[in-house]
């Protein structure tokens, strides 16, 4: 009981980036599954030359935006975006923190075509259309891998994947706060009703650490420094990936770095539902720094029509993040 599906965009790729503005209807469920548990950016593409590439589409997105309906369930907007950079974006490090989709792959005999997909867990009922507003932003390819979209031979699609999730999950938009060197502050980040709270991403407006510690104050966390956080949250135990594919006949492998600077992910174990989260930020530098809450919710388990299926697996971002701290 589960599949994936693809929707055209209908947008033609603008070269050196622009901002890319559509709606689509999503389609009921063909096979039963309940939910639409993911829902992601996909490019499949053809470079103008031989490219070089140092990081996945994650460094090509600066500003994503999907609403349902009224309803906004993801508003990242990059605090550090940077094309050419050689590490995992922002966007790229939080989607596997919640067991989304980061990846990278040439599907022709040399550097020019790319498959690219950036997905997230969403948790959306799939017995009914749903119709999503997306805004996405992207960075200049030039500047990502060397190279310029061939508009002929490119489609942006939106890829999702139905079957069973356990959890709705929403990303709030970001929270700016400036930091001052050696200086505490004292920070606040809102709840929302009805949903608990999963974690905070931090990020820097620099791909560097500026924070030496951070004391969540609901419960009984104690003041943990940035290098705890990511034990807790198992950066330092699983890593995080940094799949980049070498041109053919290379073979790609894969590869993982044990951190990304001005990256830390609060896994706050669904502390607090509803209520807003109390913390407070020792700072090394004077810079800004943004939170981005995730929030989960249980979703029910009622299916559709009858499954033609017979292996499922449910999708779970809370659980997901939990397990990975105890891998």
């Amino acid at each position: 009981m589960a599949y994936v599906d693809l929707v055209s965009t209908g947008q033609t790729p603008v070269a050196g980036g622009a901002t890319y503005n559509f709606s689509f209807d999503t389609p009921i469920s063909a096979d039963g599954s309940p939910h639409l548990t993911h829902i992601g950016f996909q490019i499949e593409g053809k470079m103008d030359a031989l490219s070089t590439y140092t990081a996945t589409i994650g460094r090509l997105i600066s500003n994503y935006r999907i609403k349902i309906g009224a309803n906004t369930i993801l508003d990242f907007n990059d605090p550090a975006p940077s094309a050419d950079a050689g590490t995992p974006s922002n966007l790229s490090v939080l989607a596997q923190k919640v067991r989304g989709v980061d990846s990278l792959q040439l599907t022709g005999t040399d550097t020019t075509a790319i498959l690219g997909e950036l997905t997230l867990p969403f948790g959306l009922d799939a017995t009914r259309s749903h119709r999503v507003n997306v805004s996405i932003t992207l960075l200049s390819e030039t500047n990502w891998c060397g190279a310029a979209f061939v508009p002929a031979s490119t489609e942006f699609n939106m890829v999702m994947y139905y079957g069973r999730a356990s959890d709705a999950t929403l990303y709030g938009s970001r929270q700016d706060f400036t930091l001052t060197n050696g200086a505490e502050r004292a920070i606040t980040i809102y709840g929302k009703t009805g949903w608990q709270m999963l974690g905070v991403s931090a990020i820097n407006d620099s791909d560097a650490d500026e924070i030496s510690q951070i004391r969540v104050n609901n419960g009984a966390f104690r003041a943990l420094k940035v290098a705890q956080w990511r034990v807790l949250d198992s950066t330092y135990l699983s890593g995080i990936r940094e799949d980049t594919p070498p041109a053919p006949p290379a073979v790609a492998t894969a590869n993982w770095i044990l951190s990304r600077g001005g990256f830390v992910f609060l896994d706050l174990k669904r502390i607090t539902a509803g209520a807003n989260i109390d913390m407070t930020v020792s700072s090394t530098a004077n810079t800004t720094y943004s939170f981005f809450p995730v929030w989960v919710a249980p979703l029910g388990q009622g299916t559709g029509a009858a499954p033609r299926q017979s292996i499922e697996t449910v999708s779970s971002t809370a659980k997901d993040v939990t397990s990975e701290s105890f891998n």
